[in-house]
């Protein structure tokens, strides 16, 4: 009888590599310029699905991180598309931390949450069959979590899977995780106040500064421990 070494070598001449382990390849990714969290994760990945989470209408820094992102890449001149559901997106603030307006395509929808989420994603469609943009971001940040929640898993699937030949980062900004595991990096994003003053509450105090902490949810980048301080 063959041993187990006769056999492996037997299979391997026949089919070259058949037995040997599979390594995925590290993504490529854009630095999102926020220096902690790319040294921790390298940045957002490239032909894949990237979801920034916050509660919507809560200071969290998530329309910090997606200007510092856009900023990084249309600073390389290369092209970004920004599809604003909620049409919130401030452009001369972008321009005052580094964003590059000639190279941001802007979407803005329209209409009700629903209506305006619907066109989000046909846009976001149309804007990926184009191709030719390094980032396209999609903010639903301010829209209700419950209306989230109703997409579908298979629409979060099909837009993962369409991006991955691309060189193109997809990345959603949500009120919540919704798109599971179809996400190759999932952070979730929370913000916390620190007062000065002679008062004890915060109406009769002073702001002295906000902590902004990132915590890792999902990655296929890199392995993580804990999550990454931002302030």
């Amino acid at each position: 009888m063959p041993s187990i070494a006769e056999i492996r070598a037997q299979v391997e001449r026949q089919i070259p590599g058949a037995l040997s382990s599979f390594k995925r390849s590290a993504p490529e990714v854009f630095p999102t310029g926020i220096a902690d969290l790319d040294r921790e994760l390298g940045g957002v990945p490239k032909g894949a699905l990237t979801q920034i989470c916050a509660p919507a209408e809560v200071t969290s820094g998530r329309t910090s991180m997606l200007v510092s992102l856009l900023a990084q890449v249309t600073g390389k001149e290369q092209v970004c598309a920004l599809v604003d559901a909620t049409d919130c997106f401030d452009p001369e603030s972008a321009e005052a931390n580094g964003v590059c307006l000639s190279h941001l395509l802007w979407v803005r929808c329209s209409g009700s949450r629903m209506k305006a989420v619907e066109q989000a994603f046909k846009a976001a469609d149309l804007l990926i069959q184009n191709g030719g943009f390094g980032v396209i971001a999609i903010d639903l940040g301010d829209v209700d979590e419950k209306l989230i929640r109703k997409i579908p898993l298979t629409t979060w699937f099909r837009f993962a899977r369409v991006m991955e030949p691309l060189p193109t980062a997809l990345v959603m900004l949500l009120p919540c995780p919704a798109a599971q595991n179809c996400a190759a990096l999932t952070l979730n994003l929370s913000a916390s106040a620190k007062w000065s003053g002679p008062g004890t509450l915060p109406h009769n105090s002073l702001l002295a500064k906000v902590e902004f902490k990132v915590e890792v949810v999902r990655t296929r980048t890199r392995k993580v421990q804990g999550g990454v301080q931002i302030k």
